[in-house]
Formats: structure tokens, C-alpha cells, sequence
């Protein structure tokens, strides 16, 4: 699934259209009112957690990769398109995806201050969130997008190596100094991916996310599926500490 630094590196991409009208809209998407966007010009280009949102002067076209979506900057995809744009000067489909159409200004629509990416994410907040579910395992409550928005299953297992944390640790249960090192390493791991999107060196970016070897104690990492989402977790036995109630 794509993440919050993947849609920021796309809006960098297609920043290129903004000022041109759209001359023409296609696709399979039933959620876009084709004729209320032709002819529109778009005028920005927003982000929010794994959202990309083109706006124009009376509403916006959102668009969320779901697990499985791409795209294409003047060019094409072998799979069915969900949502044509074409431009004065070039073109931008899309594929697997969520689509949607906005009438709501997005400051009524969006928390800009649970965005990781935003000026606007506000660190103390996160925490407070993280309070609020005290019997969740970290690894659910960091893809949590109401908390953390943008940080998907890659950040959350480097975040949790770099913090030297166990997936299934409860919250509740982690030190309130952990957590909030953790809030931040979301931010810090989430800007470090978007430089390696930019740099094309995403493979190089990950120290455990899709590894076979625990970089530090240099013994097979652990993988399986964890938490109530049951998303792939990869880490250590050794180095990331169980944080979990007592029993018995």
C-alpha cells in the first residue's frame, strides 16, 4: 500500500498540470461527475495521509491508491483505468484505486494536524490518541490514520526497530517516553522514505521492512502476520522488547 511520503513524491510529479484545464475524463470510476470536472482548471495540489487531492475552483478530485493501485504521468498501464485526466499537456491515469469527489472546502473534510507530512502535525495530539486506546498493540495503533496518518506498514516496522519495540507490545504498557520517541520517528522515518523516493534508493531505505536479517544481532528476523489487521510484521526477537501485561 502506498504511503504518506509516495503521494507527497506524486504531487511533486504532477505539479506540472497545475494552472492547465482538463480537457478531457475517462475511466471506469462512478464516484466523478465527469462533466463537472472537464474544462475545470486545476489550480492545486494537496496531500493527506495516503490521499492525493487535485483541486479546483469549485471541488476536488481525491484519489487513494487503496493496496494495489498506480499510476501513470503520460503514459499507460496494462490494467483496467479507474480515472483519466487529460490535460492541455499530457495526461494522468490512475488504477486500483479509490476515487472520490469533494464539494466540502477540506479544511472541513481533513485533520491537517494528524498528517506526519503536514506543518500542521501535532505531536501531542498523536500521544493523546495513543492514550485514548490503551489496550491496542502498537503495531495497530501506528497505521491507525486518524492518529498517524500517511505512515503505512513499512514505516511502522522501521519505526519500531529503530525504537528497539516489539509489534505486539500494548500500549498501555509502553513507557510514555517510547511512545513519544516513536511519534516522532514517524515524522523523521516518513521525510528519510520521500528523500529515497526521490533519490530512487527506497530499497536501500529499509533496514527491516522485506529483510531476511536483523541488521543489529545479525539473526533471521521474524516475519509473520500481526496485530487485528494482520499486516506483515518483520522484526527482531532479540533487540525489540516485549511490552505487554502481566499474568498469573
Amino acid at each position: 500500500m502506498p504511503e504518506g511520503p509516495e503521494m507527497v513524491f506524486l504531487k511533486e510529479q504532477t505539479e506540472q498540470f497545475i494552472g492547465q484545464v482538463v480537457v478531457e475524463v475517462k475511466g471506469r470510476t462512478r464516484n466523478i461527475p465527469f462533466e463537472l470536472v472537464k474544462g475545470q482548471e486545476l489550480t492545486q495540489i494537496r496531500t493527506f495521509g495516503k490521499e492525493i487531492l487535485f483541486c479546483f475552483h469549485n471541488n476536488v478530485v481525491r484519489v487513494h491508491l487503496m493496496f494495489f493501485g498506480k499510476y501513470a504521468i503520460n503514459g499507460e498501464v496494462n490494467r483496467p483505468l479507474e480515472l483519466g485526466l487529460s490535460f492541455e499537456d499530457g495526461d494522468l491515469n490512475f488504477y486500483a484505486c479509490d476515487c472520490r469527489f469533494l464539494k466540502e472546502p477540506l479544511e472541513a473534510v481533513y485533520d491537517w494536524s494528524a498528517d506526519v507530512m503536514s506543518e500542521s502535525f501535532d505531536q501531542e495530539q498523536a500521544l493523546q490518541k495513543l492514550l485514548r486506546q490503551p489496550t491496542q498493540l502498537i503495531c495497530d495503533a501506528l497505521l491507525d490514520q486518524s492518529i498517524l496518518a500517511g505512515v503505512g506498514n513499512g514505516i511502522k516496522n522501521e519505526v519500531l526497530f529503530r525504537a528497539r519495540l516489539h509489534p505486539e507490545s500494548q500500549v498501555d504498557q509502553i513507557p510514555i517516553a517510547i511512545l513519544k520517541d516513536l511519534i516522532k520517528e514517524c515524522v523523521t522515518q516518513s521525510f528519510r522514505y520521500l528523500d529515497s523516493k526521490r533519490e530512487g534508493t527506497v530499497k536501500e531505505h529499509w533496514l527491516v521492512y522485506q529483510q531476511k536479517e536483523c541488521p543489529r544481532d545479525h539473526i533471521p528476523l521474524r516475519k509473520e502476520k500481526v496485530g487485528k489487521g494482520q499486516r506483515s510484521g518483520y522484526f527482531c526477537e532479540k533487540c525489540q522488547v516485549l511490552f505487554h501485561p502481566v499474568t498469573g
